[in-house]
């Protein structure tokens, strides 16, 4: 019995120790506070328009308030994110941090809805060339009539490698929408 004990306690730890560990990205275990807030910002030449979500508790508190996006039909806007912890003081700016030093391990996806709403492209990449999100060109569409929202997604990857594969894999560090109706 006492035998069969030992050969069970040994199996586990040779299982334990020869499982592979997941490798992670140096970059990627810098952890960052919770996002509180996310602010989108159009422009094209001197006009701004700005939307926000702005949940300073979290889910289940009190409700978040949110601003209605109010682009101009038939614009192309340079576009600009920036993300926040609201939840402390002094606030937290987490742009620079997900954006910049843990581009590689961020991707923010902005989904209009409908898809004919607006067409929203990154242009700002990572150190292989892949989409991070924080910046680039939103067009507006033509039709007066389409309002809808824009669904923002911040994915965050363990392994960068990860990335590749968008919306399938990685966690969420956040998932809300803003609604958008043209001027």
């Amino acid at each position: 019995m006492r035998g069969s004990l030992w050969g069970v306690v040994f199996l586990g730890i040779i299982l334990t120790l020869a499982c592979k560990r997941e490798k992670r990205d140096g970059h990627s275990d810098m952890g960052h506070a919770g996002v509180t807030t996310i602010e989108v910002y159009l422009v094209e030449g001197r006009d701004t328009i700005k939307g926000r979500y702005k949940d300073p508790d979290g889910p289940g508190g009190r409700l978040p308030s949110v601003d209605t996006l109010k682009p101009s039909p038939d614009r192309t806007y340079n576009y600009f994110v920036r993300v926040l912890n609201e939840s402390g003081n002094p606030i937290s700016d987490l742009t620079g941090i997900i954006f910049e030093q843990q581009k590689n391990t961020h991707r923010l996806f902005l989904l209009p809805n409908p898809e004919t709403l607006a067409t929203i492209e990154p242009t700002d990449s990572d150190d292989l060339g892949r989409p991070v999100g924080g910046k680039g060109t939103w067009r507006q569409s033509t039709a007066t009539l389409h309002q809808g929202s824009v669904r923002l997604i911040l994915r965050h990857y363990l392994n960068p490698n990860d990335k590749n594969y968008g919306l399938e894999r990685g966690s969420t560090d956040l998932d809300v929408s803003l609604p958008v109706k043209p001027l």
